[in-house]
């Protein structure tokens, strides 16, 4: 999921905050402008954004099944904005004095 959307924020060059890279998945992303991304429109997204090269590397570590697992709260195979929002980080880097 991170992969992808730093993926599709390549032509920013500073780092967006966490509101401004959801806004550009979702419009990025929500082809039919429901206000959800389904695994089709994420499907689209990958073959749309994703260079060739990083697509393996993507299907390595889950591809889409496991973005629908780690982000999609209710389970009802659509992501929202809201579930992004209230999303844990999966992943907690600490950061010490030296960094």
């Amino acid at each position: 999921f991170f992969l992808l959307i730093l993926t599709l924020l390549t032509s920013i060059t500073a780092c967006p905050s966490k509101n401004q890279a959801l806004m550009c998945f979702y419009q990025s992303g929500d082809f039919n402008h429901d206000n959800y991304i389904d695994k089709n429109e994420l499907f689209k997204m990958i073959d749309t954004y994703l260079p060739w090269y990083e697509r393996y590397p993507f299907k390595l570590f889950g591809g889409v099944k496991q973005i629908f697992k780690d982000c999609d709260a209710d389970k009802d195979g659509r992501l929202t904005k809201a579930e992004a929002i209230q999303m844990k980080p999966l992943v907690s880097i600490p950061v010490t004095k030296d960094q």
